[in-house]
């Protein structure tokens, strides 16, 4: 009985330190979306994932945004016609999101993204996941539950990052420049300290690699259907963003991929 306390325990912690986050969650620029730059490259970017033309819209589809945070996934699916649901474990981010989208097709589930309840079967055509996976306690089961909500053939779009792979050259420079030209505001001890106690427990605590999350996710009986190159949204999707801040974003050790049920 002990190991299911403990991920209770994990999960709580994790819902707190993001609940603690929400309102100041969207002046991250990896989280918020601008619209005269970024929204272009968002709807860009979802119409290739969900598989539809350039100029298609998302009319007739129905769209689960897991783990939604804020709601600005949502908020791309929505400006394209689709019919969303936002879910998340945090009421705190929930709020945020409903606030965004109250005049949208968009409503809100409470609920864990390991753990789906009341969500039916095969109810989705697109999930959207962003800076999720490597926070997961138990991937197996949220896999489980991502492939039962989607629809056969339906589509599901994973945007993540390792963030534990050694920094390379071009990362150590471009922290550099970036941090010279607008001084990255320190996170507080209290801040750190939870972060690492908590990614120390996660199942990919060693770091969320391309071919062991797409081996899980196939396990899973999800099939890889392309990798994309997310680059663009924090390139080009970031141009109204200042320069030391859209530099420290293109660092990163971001990928995308688009699984189908």
């Amino acid at each position: 009985m002990a190991e299911p306390q403990k991920n209770f325990d994990l999960k709580e912690e994790i819902r707190a330190y993001w609940s603690a986050r929400a309102e100041t969650f969207d002046q991250s620029a990896s989280h918020f979306i601008e619209d005269r730059y970024g929204k272009p490259e968002w709807q860009k970017f979802l119409r290739q994932a969900a598989g539809l033309g350039s100029h298609d819209g998302m009319d007739g589809l129905r769209a689960l945004d897991l783990a939604c945070g804020t709601g600005e996934i949502s908020r791309m699916l929505c400006s394209l016609g689709a019919d969303v649901r936002g879910l998340d474990f945090s009421e705190a981010m929930l709020a945020k999101a409903q606030s965004k989208l109250k005049d949208q097709k968009w409503m809100a589930i409470l609920s864990d993204a390991e753990n789906l309840k009341g969500v039916k079967a095969d109810s989705f055509d697109f999930a959207v996941t962003r800076h999720l996976a490597w926070t997961l306690t138990d991937p197996k089961a949220a896999f489980a539950e991502w492939s039962r909500v989607l629809k056969p053939g339906g589509r599901l779009l994973i945007n993540d990052g390792n963030w534990s792979l050694p920094f390379s050259r071009s990362y150590w420079i471009k922290r550099k420049i970036s941090n010279w030209l607008q001084p990255e505001i320190p996170r507080s001890e209290n801040d750190k300290r939870l972060d690492t106690a908590i990614r120390s427990r996660l199942p990919y605590r060693g770091g969320l690699f391309e071919e062991r999350l797409i081996e899980d996710l196939c396990n899973a009986g999800f099939e890889l259907v392309q990798r994309l190159d997310p680059s663009a949204l924090y390139q080009k999707g970031m141009l109204a963003v200042p320069f030391a801040q859209r530099l420290r974003q293109t660092s990163e050790n971001r990928f995308s991929l688009v699984f189908s049920k």
